[in-house]
C-alpha cells in the first residue's frame, strides 16, 4: 500500500494484476491511471480498454470482460468505477452485484488483463471480506489530498514538473488563495505557464493572475467583520454565492479560520513560535502567519463566542429552520453585533 504521490514519482513500477485506487482526490486517481497506462504502453502496442460504472452495471459483467481473451490486442485494461461496495456507502441503485464473483477473480486474476478498481471515497470498509480478499492480491494506492501543511512542497513539485520554478513567496501566495484543492492548483499553474511562457514568474504578476478560492475569501470575510464592515462582508458572501459555493461548507471554512485564530492566540500566549505552531496544529506555516496577523484584534472569549454562534447556525441550516444563505448572512450580522459590544 502506498500513496499516489509516491507511486507517480517512482522511477519504475512492477505491474500488478489488480489495482485498487481509493480516496476522494480525483487528480491523483487520474494521474495514477496515466502512470499505469504509460507503463503498459511500453510493453503493449495496443490494448482493449473498457470502463464499467458500478452504479449502472453489475461487477460480474466487468469481470466477464476481464476474463474474455482480447480479440484485437494481447492485453486488456478494465476499469471498474464507483466501487461503493468496498465501503460503507449506501447507493440507490437496482444493480445487483455478485461480490463472490469478484472474490473468486481476485484469487486467480488472468494474466492478460490489468484490472483497476476505483473507490473515490474517503475510506474503505476494512471489515468487508471482499476488501480483505483484494488486499492479498491487489496493489492498493491511496488517492487523498496532501495535508494543508504539505501543500507548499507539493505545489513546488507540481510547478517543477511543469517547468515552472516558483519561489517561496509565490508558493505561499498560492497556498493562501487556493488551499488544498489540487485541481485548482493545477489550473492556476497552467494560467501562470500561459502568461509567463519562458519568462521567470514574478510575484507581482502571480498576484494578479492567481484566483482567490473559497478558503482565502473566508479570511477576507473575517477581516471585514473585524473592521465592523458588515456591508463588505456580505458582498464577499454574495460573490461566493455566485461561484456556486455551498453555504454549509462556507460556514465550516469560516469556523475553521476562526478556530485557527483562537488556537494561534492561545499558543502565542504559551510562547510558541510560528513554526512550532504550524507543527503543533498540522497546518501550513503561512496559514499560521495569517492567523497571527489577526489574533490581536480579538479577545479569546470573542473567538469562542463566534465558534458557538457558528455551531448554532450550522444546526439551523442543516435542520431547515432557516434558509441556508439567510442563516449565513444572519450569522455575519450577529458576529458584528458581538464585536461592537466587545469594543
Amino acid at each position: 500500500m502506498m500513496h499516489a504521490q509516491q507511486f507517480i514519482q517512482s522511477r519504475s513500477i512492477k505491474l500488478a494484476p489488480i489495482y485498487v485506487l481509493y480516496g476522494d482526490e480525483n487528480y491523483f486517481i487520474q494521474e495514477v491511471k496515466k502512470r499505469i497506462e504509460s507503463h503498459l504502453s511500453q510493453h503493449e502496442d495496443e490494448m482493449d480498454r473498457n470502463t464499467y460504472d458500478m452504479e449502472n452495471v453489475a461487477v460480474q459483467e466487468a469481470l466477464h470482460d476481464a476474463e474474455t481473451f482480447p480479440f484485437f490486442s494481447e492485453h486488456k485494461f478494465i476499469e471498474i468505477q464507483q466501487a461503493y461496495f468496498l465501503t460503507g456507502q449506501k447507493v440507490n441503485t437496482d444493480v445487483e452485484h455478485d461480490i463472490e464473483a469478484l472474490e473468486e477473480y481476485v484469487q486467480q486474476p488472468v494474466e492478460f488483463t490489468t484490472l483497476i478498481v476505483i473507490a473515490p471515497y474517503e475510506k474503505l470498509d476494512q471489515r468487508k471480506k471482499v476488501v480483505k480478499s483484494l488486499k492479498k492480491t491487489a496493489e492498493f494506492i491511496e488517492c487523498t489530498s496532501p495535508k494543508i501543511y504539505e501543500m507548499g512542497q507539493f505545489i513546488k513539485e507540481m510547478a517543477q514538473n511543469e517547468g515552472l520554478p516558483l519561489n517561496e513567496p509565490i508558493v505561499d501566495l498560492m497556498v493562501e488563495r487556493v488551499g488544498d484543492h489540487i485541481e485548482a492548483v493545477k489550473q492556476e499553474l497552467e494560467k501562470l505557464k500561459l502568461y509567463f511562457k519562458d519568462e521567470p514568474v514574478t510575484y507581482e504578476g502571480a498576484e494578479q493572475i492567481i484566483s482567490t478560492h473559497a478558503e482565502a475569501n473566508t479570511f477576507s470575510l473575517i477581516d471585514h467583520l473585524v473592521d465592523l464592515k458588515l456591508g463588505d462582508a456580505i458582498q464577499v458572501l454574495k460573490a461566493l454565492q455566485k461561484q456556486n459555493e455551498e453555504p454549509i461548507a462556507l460556514l465550516a471554512l469560516v469556523s475553521q479560520q476562526i478556530r485557527l485564530i483562537l488556537q494561534a492566540k492561545l499558543l502565542k500566549q504559551k510562547g510558541y513560535q510560528q513554526q512550532q505552531m504550524a507543527q503543533q496544529l498540522q497546518v501550513h506555516p503561512y496559514a499560521v502567519k495569517m492567523a497571527l496577523k489577526r489574533e490581536n484584534r480579538f479577545s479569546a472569549q470573542a473567538l469562542k463566542d463566534m465558534i458557538k454562534e457558528a455551531a448554532l447556525t450550522d444546526e439551523k441550516m442543516k435542520t431547515g429552520k432557516t434558509e441556508q444563505w439567510l442563516a449565513l448572512e444572519l450569522f455575519l450580522q450577529q458576529v458584528v453585533q458581538r464585536l461592537k459590544q466587545a469594543s
